[in-house]
């Protein structure tokens, strides 16, 4: 298995999906990327991406960095700024600690901590804000 840039809302990020065994996951990347297990995170490539998993091992999360060259139609990926984020989006909204856009289920980017809530994106952050991270998950 071999990365790709491709993010898929509430599904998969970088070909790795969610839902399922972090085993099989680490087996098939771990001849073509470096490999960094702790507990309850996997990080591929000096952190690219990092996947969450469960005590039952199965993967709630893949988040990447701003070194991933995947984009989400155009208008989501790591390392965009808070102004990018509001030229490239309708709405805003924090949901489980990130920015979710556009009513768009199962991808946003990680807010600072203690950044859980806003009326408004600019609240708290300026319009020169990166988000070093993207993240696809479960949708709730």
């Amino acid at each position: 298995m071999r990365l790709i840039n491709e993010i898929v809302p509430g599904r998969s990020l970088g070909g790795i999906a969610l839902q399922i065994s972090i085993d099989a996951v680490i087996e098939n990347l771990r001849n073509h990327h470096a490999i960094k297990i702790s507990e309850g995170t996997v990080s591929i490539d000096d952190g690219l991406i990092t996947i969450g998993y469960d005590e039952s091992r199965s993967i709630y999360s893949v988040m990447c960095n701003s070194g991933f060259e995947g984009r989400y139609e155009g208008k989501l990926w790591a390392g965009m700024t808070v102004r990018e984020v509001l030229n490239n989006s309708t709405t805003q909204v924090a949901w489980g600690g990130a920015v979710v856009v556009d009513g768009i289920e199962g991808i946003g980017l990680p807010l600072p901590d203690g950044f859980d809530d806003f009326e408004r994106l600019t609240d708290h952050l300026p319009l020169d804000h990166v988000f070093e991270h993207l993240s696809v998950f479960i949708p709730g």
